[in-house]
């Protein structure tokens, strides 16, 4: 995955920006990429990805990502 890509997350604090807040919890969210995170893998051992959804940005581990095209085969 890299910036710029449409992928499927999961991101507890998106929550927020559901109506009533946090009402879709655990489910599937749908944002771009707009940063990647993995500078430090000595103290940062797992990357991070920052998603643009709703006007917001969340991060989200790389684990809680995954391409549009591959959650929906």
């Amino acid at each position: 995955m890299k910036v710029g890509d449409l992928v499927h997350f999961k991101c507890i604090g998106a929550g927020k920006t559901d109506k009533p807040p946090y009402s879709q919890d655990g489910e599937w969210r749908i944002g771009i990429i707009v940063r990647k995170n993995y500078d430090h893998p000595t103290y940062m051992p797992f990357e991070v990805f920052h998603i643009f959804y709703r006007g917001e940005v969340f991060s989200a581990l790389k684990d809680n990502c995954s391409l549009l095209q591959e959650v929906n085969q």
